[in-house]
């Protein structure tokens, strides 16, 4: 772990979070913290500073001690300053920056009318599906809540977990759901409460059957994961709740509800707009330049062939994983988790 923080004088003018992790092959990365389970992620700076403090973090990650093969920036936004900054603040020759994938990123604009303009832009199908659905869903014994005090976020994040993991694991298992994410969320949810951590849940007289969390900031809020019971998937739990979540949203007067990564179709019969997310890695060049290039050559081709195969195809091959590891003899649990990363 390493932080780099850029002040003036005794005033933090910005900051970058970091972990720093070596592979097998020698390679030392730089990862902006959160990068295996956020996105949106950029270094932290003062409106009007960060130039200064671009070059601050390029001139630390640079001197011997502190220097890394690649700065990986995951998920940061299209339009964002901050891999060109860096390229043009690294001491000696400029670095190369390395386009390792990009994705679509649905949002939904809340209008200044609130969440009555909003939902009476969507198709009229929509609109009629998700009344009609509501209407079932409460008919049946349905409520629709977002968790206020800290037993109920623990409760809904538990709902959460038990719904997600259970919808994936004939599927391979969860690539969201990493090891220590649910301990890292139980003490986000006490350290920021209900207003920072907004965790929703669908339930019924029997339990949950659908979870959404989203964090907010600022005047956004951003969807991070859900997970729903698949026997009620008829009445779309989880749509309903997002639709729920706007119109809480629009009631404290958010500007923009992010629906994360990923062309899901759902989202876009939510969605007002979408913007682009990069992943790219910045290379320093230096004389480990050639070398690092020759390791990622093989990953560079991997990740090629993924982002071209259908999404169908990646479910079945995670489908046929998942059933592999489940017939394997028990191993270490450090074997376990290597083998759910490589699925």
């Amino acid at each position: 772990m390493r932080s780099v923080t850029v002040r003036e004088g005794s005033a933090l003018i910005g900051q970058l979070p970091l972990c720093v992790t070596r592979d097998r092959w020698g390679i030392v990365t730089g990862h902006l913290l959160g990068h295996d389970t956020s996105s949106y992620l950029e270094p932290l700076a003062l409106a009007g500073r960060q130039h200064q403090v671009a070059t601050a973090v390029a001139s630390t990650l640079s001197v011997r001690g502190e220097r890394v093969d690649v700065l990986s920036l995951t998920g940061i936004p299209h339009e964002s300053p901050w891999p060109r900054l860096l390229q043009e603040a690294w001491p000696g020759q400029r670095p190369t920056l390395s386009l390792v994938s990009t994705m679509q990123a649905p949002f939904v604009d809340v209008p200044s009318g609130g969440f009555e303009e909003w939902f009476s832009g969507r198709s009229r199908n929509f609109r009629q599906q998700a009344r009609i659905r509501s209407r079932q869903f409460i008919r049946r014994g349905g409520r629709f809540t977002r968790a206020e005090s800290a037993s109920a976020m623990l409760s809904g994040l538990h709902e959460l977990e038990r719904l997600h993991l259970g919808r994936w694991s004939s599927r391979g298992g969860s690539q969201a759901l990493v090891p220590g994410i649910i301990q890292m969320l139980t003490q986000a949810c006490g350290e920021l409460g209900p207003d920072r951590i907004q965790i929703w849940t669908a339930e019924v007289d029997a339990g949950a059957v659908a979870a959404a969390l989203l964090v907010s900031a600022g005047q956004e809020m951003h969807y991070w994961l859900g997970g729903f019971d698949e026997a009620w998937a008829p009445l779309s739990p989880s749509v309903l709740l997002l639709v729920e979540a706007v119109r809480h949203a629009a009631e404290m007067g958010c500007s923009r509800v992010s629906l994360g990564p990923g062309a899901q179709p759902y989202k876009y019969r939510l969605a007002t707009g979408e913007e682009r997310l990069d992943w790219i890695d910045l290379l320093p060049v230096t004389p480990r330049y050639p070398y690092v290039r020759l390791v990622q050559a093989p990953r560079r081709l991997y990740r090629l062939a993924a982002r071209r195969t259908p999404s169908v195809v990646k479910e079945r091959l995670r489908s046929a994983s998942g059933r592999l590891l489940r017939r394997r003899p028990q191993h270490s649990e450090v074997e376990k988790n290597e083998e759910l990363l490589l699925s």
